[in-house]
């Protein structure tokens, strides 16, 4: 009589697949002492069959219409009663080397291997069950679970910092914090041939922006995509939770401009002016309407020289709604930069800035720490059987809600995103090494410029210039 062997085994931790060479040593055994002929051997190495994903041994040893199956055990062969039933349909003995026989070909046979089929998916159920709860356990305890990421390496049973790419964060965090888009920030890492976190060639916004995102990076575990715990305080950390938080309210302010996909901005001012010539009518209160068009960067434009040739004219300014102001870019540029860095060095340059609110901001740290404790809490009570799931799923879901409020009012206490080297006798230095999205975030955030017509022809008159601090 011809069989086939069918071995599995759900975790391989080695890759060596010798689990499944000695269930197929010990079915070949007893084949032997059955008499019976191995026609194939058909393995899952590392598959597990209470997932219900598909087993592509187990597939193929199905097709194969066997005459009989010889496994190791049936938790081998199957786990869920519905892959039973796809077995039942072979009529076809099975043979087990630690569990004896079923025989499916006869009632008994089959209402016997229900039974075991039931049972071992009860078991498998269970353990699933447990193992969630253990997770959660470990998550609300601080205890890192599964894969470290980007920044951090396992060294033996412990996870330490990676230093390189702990610092490849650190300077992204700072960068960020400064204003400097996120695209740029990838096209700088490139540059450096700084490798991916993944295996893409090349940087990108979201993957780089859902690295700095992880609260991993500031010692919080997470379970299900929420912090439920902090890691120990003594472990490693590649950012602090206060600048998690900061870099928390700046990626996700809704009003944090996104710049479009193409080329970085190269102009100080353009999209950030505006034009200021009066329409011709009065609003409610009797004042003129400006136009209040953008201006954008334009370049250019040729002329006729009293010799008959031509020549162009150095790029500027102009309205894109009306057109009918045009200023030189660079002109405009130096006076602007001029005011807002003489400001800037400025002994009182501080009182330019919100500085947030220290008080509110330690509140909301405060009820944020209560309720992870609190969320710990449930879980320890959840792995002890004092509370049953639906309970802690309505603690879970109140406390959570009750953390995304606190943790609003803390992004709301958090003082805005500029450098802080900026303010004070060095910040034309500064100001001069940031990059063009810095320079133009801190030009937004500080003050509104309109630039007023002055008519045709007329040598450029820094009062048409309108520079207003928006504080």
């Amino acid at each position: 009589m011809d069989c086939v062997i069918y071995t599995r085994v759900s975790i391989d931790r080695t890759g060596e697949a010798l689990a499944v060479t000695r269930q197929e040593q010990e079915c070949r055994a007893l084949a032997d002492r059955l008499g019976l002929k191995v026609m194939a051997v058909h393995s899952d190495n590392d598959i597990s069959a209470t997932s219900g994903k598909a087993r592509p041994g187990f597939e193929a040893m199905l097709k194969t219409k066997p005459t009989a199956i010889i496994a190791w055990h049936q938790d081998r062969l199957l786990r869920l009663t519905r892959d039973l039933e796809r077995v039942i349909t072979l009529n076809v003995p099975v043979y087990t080397v630690t569990a004896g026989t079923l025989d499916l070909t006869t009632p008994a046979g089959r209402a016997v291997a229900r039974t075991v089929a039931a049972w071992s998916q009860y078991e498998g159920e269970q353990k699933a069950t447990r193992q969630v709860a253990a997770n959660v356990q470990r998550a609300a305890n601080g205890v890192r679970t599964g894969r470290v990421g980007y920044g951090y390496r396992r060294a033996g049973t412990t996870v330490v910092l990676d230093d390189a790419e702990a610092a490849t964060i650190r300077s992204a965090v700072r960068r960020v914090l400064h204003g400097e888009s996120l695209r740029a920030i990838c096209k700088d890492l490139d540059a450096q041939g700084i490798p991916t976190p993944g295996r893409g060639a090349k940087w990108n916004s979201t993957t780089l922006k859902q690295l700095l995102l992880r609260p991993s990076l500031a010692g919080l575990t997470v379970h299900r995509g929420q912090v439920v715990g902090r890691t120990p305080d003594d472990s490693p950390r590649v950012i602090d939770e206060d600048t998690h938080e900061r870099l928390k309210a700046a990626l996700t302010d809704p009003v944090r401009r996104t710049a479009p996909v193409g080329r970085a901005p190269k102009y100080l001012l353009g999209g950030i002016a505006r034009c200021g010539r009066p329409t011709g009518t009065l609003d409610d209160k009797g004042e003129p309407v400006l136009c209040g068009g953008v201006m954008v960067r334009a370049v250019g434009r040729k002329t006729t020289t009293k010799s008959g040739g031509t020549k162009r004219q150095p790029p500027s300014y102009v309205c894109s709604a009306c057109y009918r102001v045009r200023r030189i870019q660079d002109l405009v540029d130096k006076m602007v930069e001029g005011i807002v860095v003489g400001r800037l060095e400025m002994p009182d340059a501080a009182q330019l800035f919100a500085t947030g609110d220290p008080v509110a901001l330690q509140e909301a740290r405060d009820s944020i720490e209560a309720i992870d404790a609190r969320l710990t809490n449930a879980a320890d009570m959840f792995a002890a059987g004092t509370i049953d799931a639906a309970q802690l799923t309505r603690i879970t879901e109140r406390l959570r809600a009750d953390r995304a409020q606190a943790a609003t009012a803390l992004d709301a206490a958090l003082p805005p995103a500029i450098p802080a080297d900026l303010i004070g006798a060095n910040a034309g230095e500064v100001w001069h090494g940031l990059s063009m999205d810095v320079k133009r975030a801190v030009m937004d955030t500080l003050v509104t410029v309109t630039i007023l017509p002055s008519g045709s022809g007329k040598a450029f008159d820094p009062d048409t210039v309108q520079v207003v601090w928006r504080s």
